[in-house]
């Protein structure tokens, strides 16, 4: 019995010199390539940081979006990942006395005082100025077609005044003013509190009966559609909260009741130009907020078919399944009906982390042709 004890002894040591002296820099890529997605921001330059081999992992070319809050002092932002308890804390000055406004492809449209608006991407502290607004900022939805580095980058801002009269502004990179146009309406519209969409070629926006309202920059007016319209989520409640998202080509909208007590998610039917209810979102996620809402295909095994919400219980990110009908976190027990109980995080916006990419100095000019 000693003898066998002995050799087990000896065993152990022997496995745990292999275990000290193992290469970590052999490690399959195919191993790396299911670690590295689970990372969360700075994590993953200290992965690869390690070694060379490691170095040479390739970045996941989509990314887990995160919620970006800015703090009280407008300098320390932090970021919450939708799997992990803890947050990231970064100093950014830039953005002091900023308020986001909303996101898209990793960079943020900002405004700070009445006039001033930027585009910002705190991933590579890059900031483009863009020509202040001719008026105070009062829009009610806000948002552009692509990354601000980009040629054909157009900014469009709407607000609508008693569902009767519409404004809207727009500027194209290279332009030195903003356009803007007055109307009235042709059908009544009461604008949702979420940002437009640009969806092809046009942007959409969310009214709150579950009406659009769509403007096609080549036309100086907003065109109310007669249809879709969409049966209130509570007949009780005289106000939602409801959201717009492209996903899969397709045009999404979520509407919750005050609580979260109800939930529906329905999908534009472009021909029948009806609203259509989803049951299951298969391998999407929906990232949703009064300032940018997205959709993303699942990126670790479990986050799929779940609607992830600016809302937080002892430092856990919420979200909504489809599957359980339930609002859950990843990090602890929390299991609900309703969101009773979580806080709502203000001044933040989701955004999805891009990798580090490096921009010219006529890139980062909005009068400069991209």
């Amino acid at each position: 019995m000693a003898d066998d004890a002995q050799g087990e002894i000896e065993n152990s040591k022997e496995l745990a010199k292999v275990v000290l002296n193992r290469d970590w820099a052999a490690l399959p890529t195919e191993l790396l390539c299911l670690v590295l997605p689970q990372l969360f921001l700075r994590d993953v330059k200290r992965f690869h940081n390690v070694c060379r081999s490691w170095r040479d992992t390739p970045t996941p070319s989509v990314q887990s979006p995160v919620l970006m809050c800015i703090g009280n002092d407008n300098t320390r932002c932090k970021f919450f990942h939708p799997l992990y308890k803890d947050s990231y804390t970064m100093y950014i000055p830039e953005l002091f006395g900023a308020v986001p406004r909303f996101s898209k492809d990793g960079w943020l449209l900002m405004s700070r005082g009445k006039h001033s608006i930027f585009f910002f991407n705190p991933f590579t502290k890059a900031l483009i100025n863009l020509p202040d607004l001719p008026n105070m900022y009062d829009f009610g939805g806000i948002t552009f077609t692509s990354p601000p580095t980009s040629s054909d980058c157009m900014v469009f801002g709407i607000n609508v005044y008693f569902d009767e009269r519409f404004s809207i502004s727009t500027i194209c990179r290279g332009e030195e003013s903003w356009r803007v146009l007055h109307g009235e309406n042709n059908s009544p519209f009461f604008l949702s509190h979420c940002n437009p969409v640009f969806h092809h070629g046009e942007f959409y926006c969310l009214g709150q009966d579950g009406n659009l309202g769509v403007f096609n920059p080549n036309e100086d007016y907003l065109r109310v559609l007669d249809k879709p319209h969409r049966q209130l989520v509570d007949p009780d409640l005289t106000h939602e909260r409801n959201f717009l998202v492209e996903c899969n080509g397709k045009l999404l909208s979520v509407s919750m009741s005050s609580m979260g007590e109800l939930i529906s998610v329905s999908k534009l039917d472009s021909v029948e130009m009806t609203w259509h209810k989803v049951d299951s979102l298969g391998d999407q996620m929906l990232f949703v907020s009064n300032t940018s809402s997205l959709s993303a295909k699942r990126v670790v095994q479990g986050m799929e078919n779940k609607i992830y919400l600016p809302k937080i219980y002892e430092k856990c990110g919420v979200f909504y399944s489809l599957a359980s009908r339930l609002f859950q976190t990843f990090g602890n027990d929390f299991s609900r009906k309703d969101w009773y109980r979580t806080g709502e995080l203000l001044s933040c916006c989701w955004i999805e982390p891009k990798a580090d990419t490096s921009y010219s100095k006529e890139e980062l000019n909005w009068f400069e042709d991209a």
